[in-house]
């Protein structure tokens, strides 16, 4: 059997960096430091200092680039005895480490550490890797906003969690007018600006939880799933309205068209697409830069096209053909 200090001499030839450290207690018996009482060769190689300079040393003062939250991590196996396992990061941020800790006896607790900084960051750049790929295959590569397909499976799912017997929601679909005039008039590349500060103005004026997503070409698409009436779906049409105002005032004049349907738990997206759209053509048919909002009312249930091409319309604002000029109501 080898004696203590042979025992000592395994230790220290380790091939991995291996310290013991005592826990440091107050007047009250909390912990306030560690320091080190035991370093091996490649712990102090590891920390860039002489073994007499470490031992004896707080840990946070040798060590500089350990982080503090790790006295309250030490000190748990100290004092309880329990063996943990963790990677952690070094301060400066450039360097990760496992560390396997163990109570050699109570009040110290011993790490074997292992340098993991090349696997950490093959990690990571896979998980960006991941993030990427999975952000291409759900996002518009011009606007940013969800595609088509990933919106509508979002608000599919989003109708399909259950509601409170009141609530309300509703699907806003977006065309920014004669948009092909502006690509022949300004070049493609300015349609595309056009089309990248609306998909802005959309992010800017829905919440977070809710659901905006380019349909295709010209035309956009916002599901929000709790809304309180009708009322706040004309008032977010108006602000998206006079949003595009000001985004045609400094650049490409440009205006936008909107069409919405508010429904009660129940209704299917077909349901809200077709009034949605229903909607927007009418507007599309009567004048532009200008909104309409259906009620789905009834029974909370999908309807038959004939029954959904009659939902009432709670208010139709349209701008006259003369800028600035106010925006009235037309007549019934």
């Amino acid at each position: 059997m080898p004696n203590p200090s042979e025992e000592t001499d395994y230790l220290r030839a380790m091939p991995v960096p291996f310290a013991v450290v005592k826990t440091i207690p107050d007047e009250e018996g909390r912990t306030v430091d560690l320091v080190f009482a035991y370093v091996n060769d490649a712990a102090i190689a590891l920390a860039g200092c002489a073994r007499e300079v470490l031992v004896g040393s707080s840990v946070f003062d040798a060590c500089p680039d350990v982080a503090r939250c790790m006295l309250g991590v030490l000190d748990d196996t100290a004092r309880t005895g329990a063996a943990q396992y963790f990677t952690c990061r070094s301060v400066s941020g450039d360097r990760y480490f496992s560390v396997r800790s163990y109570r050699p006896r109570e009040g110290f607790c011993a790490c074997v550490l292992q340098d993991v900084t090349e696997q950490a960051l093959l990690d990571r750049r896979l998980r960006e890797e991941r993030r990427l790929l999975e952000r291409q295959a759900m996002r518009d590569p011009l606007t940013g906003l969800y595609h088509v397909r990933q919106g509508r499976r979002l608000v599919e799912g989003a109708l399909a969690e259950p509601r409170w017997e009141g609530a309300c929601s509703a699907l806003f679909m977006f065309d920014v007018d004669d948009f092909k005039k502006v690509n022949d008039e300004h070049g493609h590349h300015r349609g595309d600006d056009v089309l990248r500060g609306f998909a802005q103005l959309l992010e800017q004026s829905f919440r977070r939880t809710d659901i905006v997503f380019r349909a295709g070409g010209d035309e956009f698409s916002a599901f929000v799933a709790d809304i309180p009436c009708a009322c706040v779906a004309e008032r977010i049409c108006s602000d998206v309205i006079a949003g595009v105002e000001r985004l045609s005032a400094d650049g490409v004049p440009v205006s936008v068209s909107i069409g919405a349907a508010v429904g009660r738990p129940g209704w299917s997206y077909e349901s809200y697409y077709r009034v949605a759209d229903q909607a927007l053509y009418r507007i599309k048919r009567t004048g532009k830069s200008a909104y309409r909002v259906a009620v789905m009312d009834g029974p909370a249930a999908p309807a038959p096209a004939s029954a959904l091409s009659g939902a009432p319309e709670r208010r139709s604002l349209r701008r006259s053909a003369r800028k600035g000029s106010p925006r009235t109501q037309p007549a019934a």
